[in-house]
């Protein structure tokens, strides 16, 4: 055994434990990583509003991943690294708090949003790979199951983390009475909590065992290829004897256990290779899950749920069952005598996974033949889209009557509501107000009809809009649109058999049927400007209303696709999102703690940097997978099983004939 390995082993024999066990360090350490993760989903639910801010975040995690985690493993170390991230949080709090207090011109704010979004992902950058690394540090070698243990307490920490602040902040937010002060206050609260978590962690440093760094692993590694392929293509007679591998050629300067750690270094990358893809069709398939959501009933036990508690109990369920298996199951198996290798164990997370994706696809057939919701006889449905420069609340009730009725919006998949009719028709009383605005308005309501409600203008002059829904079947290939002029103008659109007149703030146009395509572009004229409408991507089969919001400089619509509520009940995505959650949790576990041992010295935060990016990797595929949208649902479930199947199966090839080391270390 060396001097640095020995000197370790007695650091790790004085250090305090619980148990004799586990180190205090790494309790210390779940915790701050609870902490660390309500602050960070929290903020990035504040900067991360839009999808191509989500795409540029993604893509900045993934170029500061390797270079973050290099400079890591090379001079700043791993305790220090990670304090760098709670910094780097305090400082995106400090200036988003900053932002709302002080900030009023756009294009500063803008800066200041870029600011913040450049700090929180370097932080997530560094976080992720050095707390796993940390934490395993702070075991010998042969402490096998207390690490493993630990890295799934970390995994369940930070989704704890994840699910605290879907549930909690969600109701913090959305209540009336949390006012822009109110705002300033919380973020000072969480800015509070994480220099108090800084402060923790520099208290207990002396809990912690550190590793220093000695260099850059990384820059040997790169002049040991060099020498390699420099000293080979110096010797590429024909008379000089072959040796095993081209990396040999590197034996006359430098040492055998460098050429293995060189040789390791590039298995594990081929070991990474499939998971960019992998992780990119598994963000698609969960998107593709939340669009399925939409189409189904939320109704459960004749009440109507919204959608953020559905995800909040399918979440508390899914995390207490995670618990369970690692406090029960786990163990249970471990008395049986059944154990698998980390690579196994990954298999196993992958094919949870693709599962899930073959439930999704069965369900989505399901979904695809069943009938939709309609009203019955003395009810009505109605949707209330809000497309106007500020928020409403919108209450209708019965003339001659005191209840009232409460009306939910959404301004991208708007719920319907359920009336309930006296006679065949009825007359209703719709009370519209704002902060700034009131109205009142008579509306009729026919039985066994679903209804939309459009609020639409600017400043003082808003205006309300009653029309019934689209009920026709839309032909293969096609897609139905209607455009809605929210203008104080007139807008003429112009198509080739026809020209329709929208008048100002109110006006719409008849149902236009438009074959479907990745890029749609109709005419229009405004006060005799012609111009070219981009309306977009339109689905197979969709139904949609195009709002025309502006012209000013340019023209900009609000797209928004009508969805038919299924009588399918949204529990049955319970099992796939179980099987998926169940499947992540294995896969993830296992290649943090994979990474942690295969690794080459000085270089273990590196590689488990360069796997934990590809899980932000999601936009490489992005414009690939926006052509399928051109086909029917079922076939974009199929696509996405099929593609994810055939990654596992690569996957699979190289974990066989990979050749574990960690196992000759233990």
């Amino acid at each position: 055994m060396d001097t640095s390995a020995e000197f370790k082993n007695d650091q790790l024999l004085i250090i305090k434990k619980i148990g004799n066990k586990y180190p205090v360090s790494v309790i210390i350490l779940a915790v701050v990583i609870w902490v660390h993760s309500v602050c960070y989903n929290e903020m990035k639910d504040r900067f991360i509003n839009e999808n191509y801010l989500q795409q540029i975040f993604e893509g900045i995690v993934v170029i500061l991943a390797f270079s973050g985690a290099t400079f890591t493993d090379s001079w700043l170390g791993k305790f220090n690294a990670h304090i760098g991230s709670i910094i780097l949080v305090i400082l995106t709090q400090i200036t988003l708090i900053i932002k709302e207090i002080l900030i009023k011109e756009f294009y500063i704010s803008w800066i200041f949003d870029a600011f913040g979004l450049l700090f929180l992902s370097l932080a997530l950058s560094i976080q992720i790979s050095c707390e796993y690394c940390l934490a395993g540090d702070q075991f010998q070698i042969y402490q096998v199951k207390e690490r493993r243990k630990v890295f799934s307490s970390l995994y369940l920490s930070t989704a704890f983390g994840i699910f605290f602040v879907d549930i909690y902040t969600h109701m913090i937010w959305e209540s009336k009475w949390f006012s822009r002060n109110y705002s300033i206050l919380f973020n000072g609260i969480l800015l509070g909590i994480m220099s108090l978590t800084l402060v923790v962690m520099l208290w207990s440093k002396k809990y912690f065992f550190i590793e220093h760094p000695k260099g850059s692993t990384l820059l040997e590694i790169f002049k040991c290829i060099l020498f390699a392929m420099k000293n080979k293509l110096i010797h590429c007679s024909w008379k000089t004897p072959r040796r095993d591998h081209w990396l040999d050629w590197a034996s006359e300067q430098y040492s055998e256990d460098t050429i293995k750690a060189v040789k390791l270094f590039f298995r594990l990358l081929l070991f990474i290779l499939p998971f960019p893809i992998f992780w990119s069709l598994v963000s698609k398939q969960e998107e593709k899950w939340d669009y399925q959501a939409i189409h189904m009933s939320h109704i459960l036990h004749q009440n109507q749920i919204a959608d953020e508690n559905v995800e909040g109990m399918f979440s508390a369920v899914i995390l207490a069952l995670l618990f369970l298996m690692e406090i029960v199951l786990f163990p249970f198996l471990e008395q049986l005598g059944l154990s698998f290798t980390l690579i196994k164990k990954m298999v196993i997370g992958m094919l949870l996974i693709y599962i899930s994706s073959i439930a999704a696809l069965l369900l989505e057939l399901k979904i695809q033949n069943s009938p939709g919701i309609k009203p019955n006889s003395r009810q009505s449905f109605l949707k209330i889209l809000n497309v106007a420069d500020i928020t409403f609340d919108v209450i209708l009730h019965k003339n001659n009557s005191h209840h009232t009725t409460p009306i939910f919006m959404d301004s991208d998949y708007p719920d319907y509501d359920i009336i309930n009719l006296d006679a065949h028709e009825e007359y209703f009383q719709l009370d519209v107000s704002s902060s700034t605005w009131f109205k009142k308005e008579e509306i009729l309501l026919e039985e066994k009809t679903i209804y939309i409600l459009i609020l639409s203008g600017k400043e003082s002059s808003y205006s309300i809009t009653l029309m019934k829904e689209d009920n026709e079947v839309v032909e293969n290939g096609l897609a139905h649109v209607r455009i809605f002029n929210n203008l104080d103008k007139d807008i003429y659109v112009i198509l080739l058999l026809d020209t329709f007149r929208l008048r100002k703030n109110t006006g719409y146009s008849p149902l236009l049927t438009i074959r479907i395509n990745r890029k749609v572009n109709l005419f229009y004229m405004i006060e005799e400007k012609k111009d070219v409408l981009q309306v977009g991507l339109l689905k197979f089969g969709g139904s949609y209303l195009i709002f025309i919001i502006q012209d000013v400089p340019i023209v900009k619509i609000h797209k928004v696709k009508m969805v038919e509520i299924k009588t399918f009940s949204i529990a049955w995505q319970f099992p796939q999102l179980l099987i998926m959650d169940i499947g992540r949790y294995f896969l993830t576990v296992a290649c943090m703690e994979f990474f942690y041992y295969e690794a080459p010295k000085g270089l273990k935060v590196t590689m488990t940097a360069l796997w934990t990016s590809s899980l932000y990797s999601t936009f490489l595929i992005r414009n690939f997978v926006s052509y399928i949208s051109l086909l029917p649902e079922w076939i974009e479930y199929f696509l996405i099983s099929c593609i994810l199947l055939s990654v596992i199966i690569a996957f699979f090839i190289i974990s066989y004939y990979y050749k574990e080391t960690y196992r000759e270390n233990l």
